[in-house]
């Protein structure tokens, strides 16, 4: 279907949305845990879709996800987040869902904003 980048600084959490997500339908997956390997992922292999948690050990999901996008082109995104009341998405077509995440939404999630194959 596409090209994911999950960017979460948990190693287990990420493991669990590209075991999601390619069960979904996502043919290549690139994590990263960081803003800065984030940003250098996408900047290198353009993703289809981006799965981000919002707070990372270094920068910040939305910081790296709105670097990217000025680089190259809206990207549809889902961020994850054990924080929802501190988060707002910067435009209403970026989706949200709290951790612990239900992995049937996010799976239904991820397939409502992934392009078509």
């Amino acid at each position: 279907m596409c090209h994911v980048l999950i960017i979460e600084d948990d190693w287990f959490i990420a493991d669990h949305i590209a075991q999601l997500v390619e069960s979904a339908g996502a043919v290549t997956i690139d994590m990263a845990d960081c803003e800065e390997d984030a940003v250098a992922q996408a900047l290198a292999r353009r993703p289809a879709v981006i799965i981000a948690d919002v707070t990372l050990a270094a920068g910040t999901g939305p910081a790296a996800v709105d670097r990217i996008t000025a680089q190259a082109g809206e990207i549809p995104v889902l961020f994850v987040t054990g924080e929802p009341r501190a988060f707002r998405p910067r435009a209403t077509s970026m989706r949200v869902l709290h951790k612990p995440v239900d992995d049937r939404l996010l799976i239904a999630t991820f397939r409502a904003i992934a392009p078509p194959a």
